[in-house]
């Protein structure tokens, strides 16, 4: 039985097959049914960030040839990387502004989509939300149109960021940072494909290789630290991530808390510091739109497709064993429940006893 977790640091066999899932389906958007790249069409790789919540500590990556002065006032090198995204300064950082941030981020996304869409109707997409040392998330698009689209990386990427929407339980209108922009089309390394298979193409070998990049990002512990075993996340790290989760347990209101407020709400938002959205999602067929996938695969028919497959290697027995071995599925599925009800338990305590 599987846990189902996409997190590496909670179960390294269900976090790759969820990776698997999600790359098959990212491939149905460059291929059709018999595996042949579909030709005709152009990708470009989007990122939309967060808006700023407060200075946070710049701290170089080791490959970074620009060093430059962080708010702080100091010039960190790569050694500081404990202090990447930190708060300057903790007490006065919008933890609330943050989390409800998160809490519209789904609607915000939505209304970058239209927003594309009214510069290219046939554009479709495929987007990984990723979250980043400051604990705040951003979106890695992959957005496909047609091979004549006038459409740019650029001039995709700038009606994206200028969207808004509001938020779905305050009415606060959310829009997208301006920083941190990586427009880029997404393009064949050579212009002549000698000594490729005939069912590849360097282009989609390319957009293969954004979409991996960008699951890998799926997989990542919320916290800092936690997706990496033996990995020690600093007490500054820890005590920005737990009022963070504070503000999303106490005080931010998602849209469907109760009038008590989010104290008792069962959302999963107020887990995941706000969002309460999927991490990986992909445009749908619609009656005008073909959808993401070519081949109008589902994550659904990749669980059944694989249920199938278990069922006709592995039948089930009518024997004693079979009916002890059933059994203890059902206590092991029964302890599994206890123990996540537990956790989600003494989560909401901590944050009830959190400063």
């Amino acid at each position: 039985m599987r846990c189902q977790s996409r997190r590496s640091a909670a179960c390294p066999s269900c976090a790759a097959q969820y990776r698997g899932d999600w790359q098959r389906l990212a491939r149905s958007g460059m291929y059709d049914a018999d595996g042949r790249p579909v030709e005709g069409y152009r990708y470009f790789f989007i990122t939309l960030s967060a808006p700023s919540f407060g200075a946070v500590h710049r701290v170089p990556k080791p490959w970074d040839k620009v060093r430059r002065r962080c708010a702080c006032g100091a010039a960190h090198s790569p050694e500081d990387v404990e202090l990447r995204g930190l708060p300057v300064n903790i007490d006065a950082y919008d933890y609330n502004g943050q989390v409800r941030w998160h809490g519209g981020l789904s609607r915000l996304w939505s209304s970058s989509v239209d927003a594309m869409r009214r510069q290219e109707p046939s554009l479709e997409y495929f987007v990984v939300r990723e979250v980043q040392a400051r604990m705040a998330l951003h979106a890695h698009a992959i957005v496909r149109v047609p091979a004549g689209s006038p459409s740019s990386a650029a001039s995709l990427g700038a009606a994206a960021r200028r969207a808004e929407a509001a938020h779905p339980a305050t009415g606060e209108m959310m829009a997208w940072g301006q920083k941190g922009v990586q427009d880029r089309e997404i393009t064949a390394r050579r212009r002549h494909e000698v000594d490729l298979p005939v069912n590849m193409s360097t282009a989609a070998t390319r957009v293969i290789s954004y979409v991996s990049k960008a699951l890998n990002y799926s997989l990542k512990d919320i916290t800092p630290g936690q997706d990496v075993a033996g990995s020690d996340p600093s007490p500054d790290r820890l005590a920005f991530v737990e009022r963070l989760r504070a503000a999303a347990r106490l005080h931010v209101r998602c849209k469907d808390c109760p009038d008590e407020g989010p104290v008792n709400c069962i959302r999963a938002a107020h887990r995941n510091l706000g969002y309460g959205g999927h991490t990986v999602t992909m445009s749908r067929p619609t009656e005008n739109r073909t959808g993401w996938s070519f081949s109008q695969l589902t994550r659904k028919q990749i669980r059944e497709e694989r249920m199938a497959w278990a069922a006709a290697n592995y039948p089930v027995a009518d024997d004693d064993t079979n009916g002890e071995d059933q059994a203890w599925w059902a206590r092991f599925a029964n302890d599994l429940r206890a123990e996540r009800a537990r956790d989600a338990w003494e989560a909401k305590e901590h944050a009830q006893a959190a400063p």
